[in-house]
C-alpha cells in the first residue's frame, strides 16, 4: 500500500524535475522474474529503477536499517528486506530467490554498498550473479549517471538486454559459472557506462 501511494506521488515529481532520458527503455519492461542490477552512487538510485521498470521491485538494503521498529514496518512497506552486508546473509538469499520464483521483480546493488567517490563502479559481489543462477532469472543491467539527483540535472541512464543464466551456464559448466556471470554483468554495465555518458 504505502509502495503504491509513494510510487504514485514520487513519479510525476521525478519526470518533471529530472526529466529522464534513457538508452534503450524498452529493456526495462520485462515480464515475470528479472533482476535488476544497478550500479550504486546515492540513495535514490532504488526509485530510478523502480520508475523505469513500471513494476513493484523488492530490494535488499543492509540490515542496520531495520533495527528498530519503525525502521522495520517502513522498509517492509516498500517490498525492502535486510541482508547481512559483506557476509552470505542465506536468509537473505533465500527471500530473493522466492520471490524470484513466484513471478516477482527484484532489484539489486551488486556493489554492495553506495560508490565511496560517488563516481566509480566498485568490484561485484557474488551474490547476485549466485541468486540469478538459483532462481534462473534473467538479469537487466542499468548504469544510471552519476549526479542524476542534482536540481538542474537530468536521469541519464542506459538499459541492457537481459542476461540469461542458463546461456552462461551452457557456455560454462560447473561452479565457474557464478563467476563467469558476474564477469558478464560487469562488462555489460561498463559498456552502459559509455552508452550514458554520451547522452
Amino acid at each position: 500500500m504505502l509502495y503504491s501511494i509513494g510510487y504514485a506521488l514520487v513519479k510525476p515529481v521525478v519526470m518533471l524535475l529530472f526529466r529522464p532520458k534513457v538508452v534503450n527503455r524498452k529493456g526495462m519492461l520485462q515480464k515475470g522474474k528479472v533482476i535488476y542490477v544497478s550500479n550504486h552512487m546515492v540513495l535514490g538510485d532504488p526509485i530510478v529503477v523502480g520508475i523505469l521498470s513500471n513494476r513493484r521491485v523488492h530490494f535488499m538494503a543492509k540490515s542496520t536499517l531495520s533495527d528498530k521498529p519503525f525502521g522495520r514496518w517502513l522498509f517492509k512497506q516498500l517490498l525492502t528486506f535486510p541482508v547481512q552486508q559483506y557476509t552470505a546473509d542465506r536468509k537473505a538469499l533465500k527471500e530473493a530467490i522466492t520471490l524470484l520464483n513466484q513471478g516477482k521483480a527484484f532489484g539489486i546493488f551488486p556493489e554492495g554498498h553506495r560508490c565511496a567517490d560517488g563516481v566509480t563502479m566498485d568490484v561485484f559481489d557474488k551474490g547476485c550473479a549466485f541468486i540469478a543462477m538459483r532462481a534462473d532469472a534473467p538479469i537487466v543491467p542499468i548504469y544510471v549517471m552519476p549526479g542524476a539527483w542534482k536540481l538542474g540535472n537530468r536521469i541519464r541512464a542506459a538499459v541492457g538486454e537481459p542476461i540469461y543464466p542458463s546461456e552462461v551456464k551452457e557456455q560454462c559448466p560447473g561452479r565457474k559459472a557464478v563467476d563467469a556471470l558476474n564477469n558478464r554483468i560487469m562488462d555489460a554495465m561498463m559498456t552502459l557506462r559509455e552508452q550514458a555518458e554520451a547522452l
